[in-house]
């Protein structure tokens, strides 16, 4: 009997900081990288390398953008040669360059012929037998693998303190649906709050002038308020979007952008019921909902 298929596992929740190193001994001498995360709206990649290497730039990003979406990335790759490749050597070619050059200014100049030491001390002709090793393949490997090592834990750095941010993403998420469930059962018995609130202080009014209350008129006057007070119409959207980041964040990966967009939405509809309540222990509840949208919207700028 076939087997239903199983869900794939979510993907884990990553965030856009974090750091990362790893170390390697070779041949020629120690490598060691660093990989270091911001935050930024896009990617970007940014490499550092200290000592004699190959050129690493287009490989290193090629292995940051396998692993990472969104975020500043920075690679510190530093190489320090071994003692036994640090014997210096003479280019040939080089010194003859050197000695030509260095001659015909010293005839310019009207100054004694130049010695061998005299151009031995002009800069780039003693190099280091490590510095020679630029291109090799077996160096470049080396650094590469050190770079995978950094991106490793850098990858499992993000995911940590993604995991501990989608947690608490859910707890505010949480006291907003609360929040928005507490404002629902309240918005039912604004119409009879606001009539009795008009029809005392109409009365108030009309009884110097001994004018008496049109019962008509004052159910029309609580409709309008009453329609103008109504906040169900955008607590009804607040939960929906409230469900939809609970499905985001159970799904994981890269959910930055998807909750930012949907925390806007958040926070427009709760500026919208403060804007529409006009009772005090809604306003006071209220005035919660909007700090914790606003804890969601700092938050989420923080995931990947």
């Amino acid at each position: 009997m076939a087997q239903p298929p199983t869900a794939a596992a979510p993907e884990p929740v990553r965030s856009m900081t974090g750091v990362g190193t790893c170390a390697l001994d070779h041949a020629l001498g120690r490598l060691e990288a660093e990989a270091r995360s911001v935050n930024s709206r896009f990617l970007k990649v940014s490499l550092r390398a200290q000592g004699p290497l190959p050129e690493l730039g287009l490989e290193a990003e090629e292995r940051v953008r396998a692993r990472v979406q969104r975020g500043h990335v920075t690679l510190t790759l530093r190489f320090t040669p071994a003692p036994s490749a640090s014997a210096t050597t003479i280019d040939p070619a080089a010194f003859a360059a050197a000695a030509r050059e260095l001659a015909q200014l010293t005839r310019v100049a009207g100054l004694p012929a130049p010695t061998a030491g005299d151009v031995l001390r002009m800069p780039g002709l003693a190099a280091a037998q490590g510095a020679r090793s630029e291109a090799s393949p077996a160096l470049a490997a080396a650094a590469l693998e050190a770079i995978d090592g950094a991106l490793a834990q850098l990858e499992s750095a993000r995911r940590r303190e993604g995991g501990a941010l989608a947690c608490e993403l859910v707890g505010l998420l949480d006291r907003i649906e609360a929040a928005a469930r507490e404002l629902d059962a309240r918005a039912g018995k604004v119409p009879q709050a606001l009539q009795q609130r008009l029809q005392a202080r109409l009365a108030e009014l009309l009884s110097a002038s001994g004018t008496s209350l049109d019962p008509v008129a004052l159910a029309r006057e609580v409709a309008t308020l009453a329609d103008r007070s109504d906040v169900r119409e955008e607590l009804t959207r607040l939960c929906a979007h409230v469900a939809h980041a609970r499905e985001i964040v159970a799904r994981g990966g890269s959910i930055g952008r998807a909750l930012d967009f949907l925390a806007q939405e958040l926070a427009r509809e709760a500026n919208t019921v403060g804007s529409k309540s006009s009772d005090l222990a809604l306003t006071r509840t209220v005035l919660g909902l909007k700090a914790d949208v606003e804890r969601l919207r700092e938050q989420v700028q923080n995931l990947e």
